[in-house]
């Protein structure tokens, strides 16, 4: 009787156009992550209810939206770890009943400081989904077809901030801002009886044990057209961490470099993100705009990062993870020049800020796309997780400098080339990380031609 036969496992799925089942796994992947923006952007759409019911002032909302960033945080740096040791299933499962509890919770909080407990404890949950969703799906991704994929689900982020805005005001105008959380606890628990019943586990997850060999073959034989024999042995292609599946591997020898620029790069991107997603308005009201105009160019912001977020993926597919993010953040950083130079006026301002949304919310959804391409197996969950637990901070400090800059007084001139600082320095970090940190992503191609993920050598120089 011979050997069973060995196959690598990534290979054989970029042997394949992505299929009916790769693309149910996104379909749901993607409803993980609109029920998670749903419910981390339902604080901001009930804070005027907040102050009108409790006698607040703006100030003491505050730590309303920095615990919830807060909690965001900590769920990532914990979430990628528990997923590496006991799959992405388990921890988007656990997570979606763990989030939709407590934010259906956070109704009966009688104060703000509950109000803050709960939506610390709530964005633990948030926090752990996102990035195991988007690890799934990189795992289920042909390597050419990644990125976009990828992208696609993180657009789910914004969807789902549309909804709750929309969840909220018929919430607020049938009864109270309470059933709008109440709503926003209850969709995620009816959904993850879905997710429990037809989302399968990472086929790379899979492969890292032997005795799931049998339900690795089935799952393959699923997402693949080709048959796949039932006593298959599946290896991975990818540079080698033995053990190691603590956070200490992200910063041990090969992936030291890698993981500083990708985070460094991380930060800067949500500190621009967050600050303008925090200060826009504001800033534009404070030089003469009405609140309507201030609010559509908000608006506008955020559908030019909806659009940077569909085509980013189609660009790093096609032209290379680290080229793409680095010509984005230098246009990024030409916009904010721009914008600071240009005439207060709505439809010029609005147009710039579109252009501008896109280039920068495109490459803060670059940066776990480059970490999940970074990574191996082992760590890849942990790897992507940590980036955005990392990048977390960035926003709060991003929503922070935004309070201090507005303090003293600056307009939304100096406010938009203070941003250049950090736009440069998520320039030279990803370029850094493409020159001299390369990991098992692919390489720039011609479209259509696949290429394995492969691994390279951590310290070997890249063209990309």
């Amino acid at each position: 009787m011979g050997a069973p036969p060995a196959i690598d496992l990534q290979g054989l799925i970029d042997k394949h156009p992505v299929g009916p089942y790769q693309r149910r796994v996104l379909l749901l992947c993607l409803g993980v992550l609109v029920l998670d923006g749903l419910d981390v952007a339902m604080v901001s759409f009930i804070a005027p209810s907040l102050i009108a019911d409790w006698g607040l002032d703006k100030a003491e909302v505050g730590p309303i939206v920095t615990g919830g960033l807060l909690g965001l945080a900590l769920g990532s740096l914990i979430g990628g770890p528990l997923a590496d040791r006991f799959g992405r299933r388990r921890v988007i499962i656990a997570s979606m009943v763990f989030f939709g509890l407590t934010c259906a919770a956070t109704a009966l909080a009688p104060d703000v400081f509950w109000f803050t407990v709960l939506r610390v404890i709530t964005g633990l949950g948030l926090g752990a989904a996102l990035p195991s969703a988007t690890t799934l799906v990189s795992e289920f991704a042909p390597a050419r077809r990644r990125a976009a994929l990828m992208a696609i689900t993180y657009c789910g982020m914004t969807l789902g901030a549309a909804l709750a805005g929309y969840v909220t005001s018929v919430a607020v105008q049938v009864a109270t801002w309470h059933w709008a959380l109440v709503v926003g606890g209850a969709l995620p628990l009816l959904y993850v009886v879905l997710v429990a019943r037809t989302l399968p586990e990472s086929p790379k997850y899979l492969a890292r044990d032997d005795r799931r060999r049998a339900e690795l073959a089935a799952l393959m034989d699923r997402v693949v057209p080709e048959p796949v024999p039932a006593d298959a042995r599946f290896f991975l292609d990818e540079q080698a961490t033995g053990s190691r599946t603590r956070v200490t591997g992200l910063v041990n020898e090969p992936f030291r470099l890698g993981t500083a620029t990708i985070w460094i790069g991380f930060i800067s991107a949500f500190f621009i993100v967050y600050l303008m997603n925090s200060w826009l308005p504001i800033l534009m009201t404070d030089v003469g705009f009405s609140l309507t105009a201030a609010a559509t160019i908000g608006l506008l912001l955020q559908l030019g990062g909806t659009v940077g977020n569909v085509g980013i993926g189609w660009l790093m597919d096609r032209f290379g993870l680290h080229r793409t993010m680095a010509i984005g953040m230098s246009c990024a950083a030409v916009m904010l020049v721009l914008i600071a130079v240009s005439p207060r006026e709505v439809v010029v301002l609005g147009a710039l800020i579109f252009v501008l949304g896109m280039f920068t919310n495109s490459v803060a959804t670059g940066f776990p796309i480059l970490s999940a391409s970074y990574y191996p197996t082992a760590i890849r969950a942990t790897g992507t997780s940590w980036a955005t637990g990392i990048a977390r901070f960035g926003a709060i400090g991003g929503a922070a400098a935004g309070t201090a800059l507005v303090a003293i007084g600056l307009g939304y001139e100096q406010v938009f080339l203070v941003l250049l600082l950090p736009a440069a320095l998520a320039v030279v970090a990803v370029t850094v990380k493409g020159r001299f940190a390369r990991g098992n992503e692919p390489s720039a191609r011609p479209p259509g031609r696949p290429e394995p993920d492969t691994a390279t050598t951590s310290g070997r120089p890249a063209t990309d």
